[in-house]
């Protein structure tokens, strides 16, 4: 039955579309002039049903089409949609696998707004004031998911992973997933008798996948390489393969060098902040309203003298530009997973070491 019911709605959508407009009397002597009597009767009958139910049903009642490649999901919309800052937290985990030279699974939780209560004093110096620390509590859980051996004992910087996220409730309903592909790692190290050679790599480079729950991709991000070959930048692209964003640091010196800023206290006084650029203009972009002012950017944090002591946790916080989508904001949590495992777990080892 059902099947015949679309057919009787398609049709009726359609059948006003093509007939100009009339009442049923003046359709019903039409018909009787152009046929014999005999028949002018039934077709009175035939003609001015599909009239008046037509009348019932607007053109306009149909639903819309979502964009071509873009995925829809409710949790991401319910989770991500009401956010402008998103706070990540990586936890401490495996300190004997880093002592025996191995690389532990990272894990991250995600706050929604600003979760440090430290912010007041390195961040939002002049700004206005800090907004309320961890306003929107925890929004979801990251835990990599990759081969112990080999993976991250031999080539911890070029391993292949999978980073599910999943929302803080009974069922632990996954969100979405970041996912990696064997790489070479952003740089190699020679050891040499004169010192330390750093070479940079400029193929095969980390590429982060942000991926719906039915596995369809909602963005990219890629670790670049180009002429300012030590200065650390990613660019990001939508579910179709468009430039979306630059995320790269402030540079100097005709833009070869990156730029470090110091804060005001609260013991992250050095730090860079990755600024979210236009790709064409590199224009830093405005934040939503939740940032306080701040431009849009991913800036590593202060995780406190423990942590930054004992392990190599590191804390992020990401000011998303305004108006974007929840699957672009999907997109950037992938690239600050990708600047943690390229620029600041590499710094522990993570690169090619070649004894020369």
């Amino acid at each position: 039955r059902r099947p015949q019911r679309c057919r009787a709605e398609t049709g009726l959508r359609l059948y006003p579309m093509a007939m100009p407009t009339a009442t049923a009397t003046e359709m019903t002597t039409a018909t009787a002039t152009a046929m014999p009597s005999a028949t002018a009767t039934p077709m009175t009958t035939t003609t001015t049903l599909p009239v008046a139910t037509a009348t019932a049903m607007p053109i306009s009642a149909s639903k819309p089409t979502a964009p071509i490649g873009v995925p829809l999901s409710e949790t991401m919309e319910r989770v991500l949609g009401p956010l402008d800052v998103v706070s990540v937290e990586q936890t401490p985990r495996g300190c004997i696998q880093e002592c025996l030279g191995c690389s532990a699974r990272s894990e991250f939780i995600l706050y929604g707004g600003y979760r440090e209560g430290r912010m007041s004093h390195n961040i939002f110096s002049g700004v206005g004031g800090p907004p309320a620390a961890d306003s929107f509590g925890q929004i979801g859980h990251m835990l990599e998911e990759s081969p112990f051996f080999p993976d991250r004992c031999f080539w911890s910087g070029m391993r292949k992973l999978q980073i599910p996220i999943r929302v803080p409730d009974q069922n632990g309903e996954e969100m979405m997933s970041l996912t990696k592909d064997f790489s070479l790692p952003t740089h190699c190290i020679v050891h040499g008798d004169n010192g330390d050679l750093i070479i940079p790599m400029c193929c095969c480079l980390p590429a982060m996948k942000t991926l719906a729950p039915d596995g369809t991709v909602a963005g990219k991000a890629q670790y670049v390489c180009d002429q300012y070959l030590f200065v650390p930048k990613i660019k990001t692209y939508d579910a179709d393969g468009n430039k979306q964003y630059l995320v790269r640091p402030d540079t100097c010196c005709a833009g070869c060098c990156p730029v470090c800023e110091c804060g005001s206290g609260g013991g992250n006084c050095l730090y860079m902040p990755f600024y979210i650029r236009d790709p064409i203009t590199k224009a830093k972009l405005e934040a939503g309203p939740g940032a306080k002012g701040l431009p849009a950017q991913i800036r590593n944090l202060w995780p406190g003298m423990k942590k930054e002591c004992c392990t190599s946790a590191d804390h992020y916080f990401i000011a998303f530009p305004a108006g974007i989508s929840s699957a672009t904001k999907g997109a950037l949590l992938g690239a600050t997973a990708l600047l943690d495992f390229t620029v600041f777990e590499e710094k522990q080892g993570g690169c090619l070491i070649v004894q020369w």
